[in-house]
C-alpha cells in the first residue's frame, strides 16, 4: 500500500510596509530592505492558490507546511497569509505548520500577539508557539513537530533546538517504534551549508541528528534553505527540504510503500498550474 505525504514550505507573505514606528528599531527594518529590494522580483505569491488546490486535489495522508508564512512577521503579513492555507485548514486533511525564523521575527508584543493567533489558526487551535515540541500519531506515521525559530540579531537567520525539545527527543527515542517517525521543523538538521553555517544553522541539533543517523527518526521535513534539496539514503531516509514555494515553485511529494518500507521523493512543479 503506498501512502503519501505533501511538504512545502517558506512562501513569505510581503512586508507592504513597517507597519509601526518601533519597526524602524528593530529587525523589521532589514527584512523589509530583503522583501521589497532583494526578493521583490524573485518570489511569485500568485503560486500559492494552485499549489494548495493541486496539494488537495492529491488527497495525501498529511500536508506538512515548514514554516516562513511572514517576511517581517507582523500582523498585516500573517492578516493577508492565513487565507492562502485556509482551503487546507478546512479540508479535514491533517496538516501540521512548524514556525519559520521570519514568523517568529522579532520581540515586539504586537508581532508576537500575532503570531501566536497564527500559531493557533494554523494548527487549527491546538497548539501555541510555547506548545512545540509535540507529537501527534497517525495511521501510518508518528510525527514530530518542532519549533526553533526565536527572534535573533539583525544579521543572524539561525535557530535554537530548546532544551525541552531535547528532552523531549531523548524520550521519544526510548519508545518503541511501530511506525514510521517524521520529524517536521523550519531548520535543516543535517545541515549542508559550511559557508552559512554561522548565519543560518540551527545551534544544538547533535541530538536529532544522530537519531537520524540511528534510524529513530526516518524523516527530516525542512524549510529555511529557500532551494530544494534532500539528503537521503537508499531506503529514502534522511532529510527534505522542500524549498521555497513561491521562488522554485515545486512542492514535495512522499511516497511511502508500507510494504517495502522504503520513501520516494518527488518534486511537484506549480507554474504550469499557475499560468
Amino acid at each position: 500500500m503506498i501512502r503519501k505525504l505533501i511538504h512545502f514550505s517558506d512562501t513569505h507573505e510581503a512586508a507592504a510596509c513597517l507597519e509601526d514606528w518601533r519597526a524602524c528599531l528593530d529587525k523589521r527594518i532589514v527584512g523589509f530592505f530583503n522583501s521589497r529590494v532583494i526578493r521583490r522580483s524573485r518570489y511569485d505569491r500568485t503560486l500559492i492558490e494552485p499549489a494548495v488546490e493541486r496539494m488537495l486535489e492529491e488527497k495525501p495522508d498529511a500536508i506538512f507546511f515548514t514554516g516562513d508564512a511572514a517576511s517581517c512577521g507582523q500582523p498585516g503579513e500573517f492578516a493577508r497569509a492565513l487565507p492562502f492555507f485556509q482551503p487546507i485548514l478546512d479540508s479535514g486533511i491533517p496538516f501540521f505548520y512548524t514556525p519559520g525564523n521570519h514568523d517568529a521575527y522579532v520581540r515586539d508584543p504586537a508581532c508576537r500577539d500575532a503570531f501566536r493567533r497564527f500559531t493557533l489558526a494554523m494548527t487549527r487551535g491546538g497548539a501555541e508557539p510555547e506548545d512545540y515540541p509535540y507529537a501527534v500519531d497517525l495511521e501510518y506515521f508518528r510525527v514530530i513537530l518542532l519549533n526553533c525559530a526565536c527572534p535573533t540579531s539583525p544579521v543572524s537567520s539561525c535557530g535554537h533546538l530548546p532544551e525541552k525539545a531535547k528532552t523531549f527527543l531523548k524520550k521519544e527515542a526510548e519508545r518503541f517504534k511501530t511506525k514510521p517517525l517524521i520529524c517536521a521543523g523550519h531548520f535543516p538538521i543535517l545541515e549542508r551549508m559550511p559557508l552559512r553555517r554561522f548565519r543560518h544553522r540551527l545551534y544544538g541539533a547533535g541530538i536529532a541528528a544522530a537519531m537520524i543517523r540511528d534510524g529513530v527518526i526516518d524523516l527530516s521535513l525542512c524549510g529555511h534553505v529557500h532551494k530544494p534539496y534532500e539528503i537521503l539514503n537508499a531506503s529514502g531516509r534522511g532529510e527534505v527540504s522542500a524549498g521555497s514555494l513561491t521562488k522554485y515553485g515545486v512542492y514535495s511529494r512522499i511516497l511511502y510503500d508500507t510494504e517495502s518500507g522504503v520513501f520516494t521523493l518527488e518534486r511537484v512543479p506549480v507554474r504550469n498550474t499557475a499560468a
